[in-house]
């Protein structure tokens, strides 16, 4: 009987799961266990897949009496049980990972977050971007993850909220850019020509003194006629659309410095961003790049998204491809890069280099 491979990336606990599941799994089913898997609750499901919280209780009762998971509290031990998945840490170290439990909240202040900054206890995790029509690597998508010394990995939504409120998103983003720098550097005469770096970029940071300098540090350490430093605007924190903010991109610009709309089609600070800022690149959002082949909606805002920006002849990332059929749907409508965990999730930055760089650059 045929089967079906399934990689989930457990951002809390900075883990793969691997496994393989029966031919019986329909791809929409395991789209769904993916979900259940990353902890989402059936209301979250339901609101993710615009569908009716019933509709979702009846396919997941479905889906565990298919693989013979008896309720929610057993979940994890069935699956473990029967299907004997893999699991691999964030270091590359397979069956081994720690979970936390809820006491790792309290550290998330702002004077824990402070002192993380003080001892460099965030660091980037790169995840790769290939070109959809060679499979070749193109760029990469820098990320943040807090390798608490005691907790171990605090995920991003525990901590970048309350640093974007404190202001020290801005200490964050600027220790990033140079962590990456140094990075890449050694091996930059590796990396493809125009190199894409995405860096995500809040409005404190945006807006920030000095936040052009650091800009231009970074694409000086690694070579302006090498790589490409892409600018991500997210919806979370958006720039205001003033006189002042349009200069700086203009400036940024002239630098050839790059922007893209991170997350397009999930709300809309980015069509205003679109219409006010000079924009290079968008990326398809994941929930629309998962749900395109099952769900005929999301299927016609892909197209939607394409048709927008080609006619500016601005370029396309769908970001959280992964499954082969997702990356097939996404090159057969014109999309021009896929990123996603069927390549890879984020890793850090030595096995970055390792995985990715040294293999394209050898």
């Amino acid at each position: 009987m045929a089967s079906h491979d399934l990689s989930v990336f457990l951002e809390e606990f900075g883990a793969t799961v691997n496994l393989t599941l029966p031919g019986i799994v329909s791809e929409k089913e395991r789209l769904l266990l993916k979900l259940l898997m990353e902890g989402m609750s059936v209301t979250e499901i339901s609101q993710y897949r615009n569908r009716s919280a019933k509709t979702i209780s009846h396919q997941k009762k479905q889906l565990y009496e298919k693989l013979g998971i008896q309720s929610d509290i057993t979940f994890w031990r069935d699956i473990f049980f029967q299907y004997h998945p893999q699991v691999i840490s964030g270091t590359g170290n397979k069956n081994n990972f720690y979970i936390p439990d809820n006491r790792c909240h309290h550290i998330v202040t702002p004077e824990a977050i402070s002192l993380a900054l003080e001892n460099h206890e965030f660091k980037p995790w790169i995840q790769p971007v290939f070109c959809a029509q060679t499979g070749v690597l193109t760029g990469c998508e820098v990320l943040v993850r807090w390798e608490h010394p005691q907790t171990g990995i605090i995920p991003p939504d525990q901590f970048i909220p309350l640093a974007e409120s404190s202001g020290l998103i801005v200490i964050m983003t600027r220790q990033l850019m140079k962590q990456t720098a140094d990075i890449l550097m050694p091996v930059k005469h590796l990396l493809p020509d125009n190199f894409h770096i995405g860096i995500n970029v809040s409005a404190g940071c945006f807006l920030a003194a000095g936040f052009e300098k650091e800009c231009l540090n970074l694409v000086k350490k690694l070579g302006n006629d090498k790589i490409k430093l892409v600018l991500e605007l997210t919806e979370r924190n958006p720039i205001p659309v003033t006189p002042e903010a349009r200069a700086i991109f203009d400036s940024l610009h002239q630098h050839n410095i790059t922007f893209a709309l991170d997350d397009f089609g999930t709300g809309y600070a980015t069509y205003r961003y679109l219409q006010a800022f000079p924009v290079d690149f968008i990326k398809i959002d994941k929930s629309f790049v998962q749900m395109a082949s099952v769900d005929e909606i999301s299927g016609h805002i892909v197209d939607n998204i394409v048709e927008l920006a080609r006619k500016p002849g601005l370029s396309i990332v769908a970001e959280g491809v992964e499954t082969q059929e997702q990356a097939d749907l996404m090159i057969g409508k014109g999309v021009h890069f896929l990123q996603g965990y069927l390549y890879s999730p984020p890793v850090p930055g030595n096995k970055f280099i390792s995985e990715w760089v040294m293999k394209a650059g050898g």
